[in-house]
């Protein structure tokens, strides 16, 4: 790029011990050879304000022997290794000033994935245009809200219908004793505002009670976190349902007392909830047994999932809104599509539990691809 105005990133140190140069830091470090300095002089000419030419005629004033070929290749080896940014890029039309204070150390955290290449500003702006929904404002869906907006994305829609409750403060960061009773649609709006003032938010209250009613919240979002639990087996599948017609992205997780788990489709990618449950009746027959007298709408109640715990909630929260992060921003692959990680709490290990194909035949999402490609939604 002829205005390529190389740039070491804020993230990145150079040290000297010796007549080696060091650079890097998270835990991973180059080594360089710098006997006569010019690496190290090099690095501190980087500093955005200068084209290529002018880096290496800056640099050819202490070092004369030094080609420009030779400048060009080392600046490009540094630039492979994710050490540089452009000090071209700039904010202009993605940022205003009060957005660049805001999230200025998101944006360096997001450029350090990137080569030069990448307008870090620009990663940051597909934060904040993302059009996201959040089903649930328990404990899952508090931190979700709250976490993404502190992240960056401002354009929310939410769907909560339950009042508060005493019992919800163990987990649920929304809130205030003060409000018990209240419904916690109006509460987190309240509070969310305060938090992120620019932020637009819809928090709807509504109970979902059927895959119309989940269309009608999400028929022009792009991201769609479920973290709804009622009813129990039947949101799953409207949710399901529901992202395959509109192509939205699912993100889902729940507690399961000592674990938490989470995974996501990608409609016309990986294969939806219902090829997942098919899968699984194919391959583990008491699996598929269990998940059977789950469904029965007349089954017995033996106790429920009525514990929970916020260091297991906030750690899955975070599973969820980084794999939301890699899959807006593009700074590394998502984990979970097609995936159901589980994190269990006695141990902090985290383990992929099971993974899905797209089946072809699938009554959910077999017969829409074809018409969600037509409308240039996959």
């Amino acid at each position: 790029m002829s205005n390529f105005k190389p740039k070491k990133k804020s993230t990145v140190q150079v040290l000297r011990v010796g007549d080696h140069l060091y650079i890097g830091g998270s835990g991973t470090v180059s080594e360089v050879a710098d006997e006569t300095a010019c690496v190290d002089l090099l690095f501190q000419l980087m500093d955005g304000t200068r084209t290529m030419p002018e880096l290496c005629e800056a640099l050819q004033r202490a070092y004369p022997v030094v080609t420009h070929e030779e400048v060009a290749d080392t600046v490009a080896q540094f630039d492979r290794a994710g050490y540089l940014e452009d000090g071209a890029f700039t904010a202009d039309g993605l940022l205003d000033e009060y957005e660049l204070a805001r999230w200025e150390r998101n944006i360096d955290f997001l450029g350090a994935f990137r080569t030069s290449q990448v307008n870090k500003y620009a990663l940051q702006h597909r934060l904040k245009t993302a059009r996201v929904a959040i089903l649930g404002l328990g404990g899952l869906g508090s931190h979700l809200l709250y976490d993404a907006a502190a992240v960056g994305v401002q354009d929310i829609r939410a769907v909560e219908f339950d009042r508060l409750e005493l019992s919800n403060f163990n987990r649920q960061i929304l809130y205030s004793e003060a409000d018990v009773g209240r419904l916690k649609a109006e509460l987190s709006l309240e509070r969310i505002r305060a938090f992120s003032p620019q932020l637009k938010i819809d928090v709807v209250p509504m109970r979902l009670s059927s895959m119309e009613d989940v269309l009608g919240v999400i028929h022009d979002r792009e991201y769609v976190l479920c973290v709804a639990d009622r009813p129990e087996m039947e949101i799953i599948r409207w949710v399901n349902e529901a992202c395959v017609r509109t192509g939205a992205v699912l993100i889902s997780g729940g507690l399961d007392t000592p674990r938490g788990v989470y995974w996501s489709i990608i409609p016309g990618t990986t294969g939806c909830v219902d090829c997942w449950h098919r899968q699984v009746q194919e391959r583990d027959p008491l699996a598929a047994a269990l998940l059977d007298a789950q469904r029965q709408p007349d089954r017995p109640q033996y106790g429920g999932d009525n514990s929970s715990f916020v260091p297991l909630v906030g750690l899955l929260a975070a599973y969820m809104l980084s794999d939301l992060v890699r899959m807006v921003t593009g700074i590394a692959p998502p984990v979970s599509p097609g995936r159901l990680f589980e994190v269990h709490f006695g141990s902090m290990e985290t383990r992929e539990a099971e993974r899905w194909e797209k089946l072809p035949n699938c009554p959910t999402c077999g017969v829409t691809t074809s018409l969600l490609a037509e409308l240039g939604r996959i």
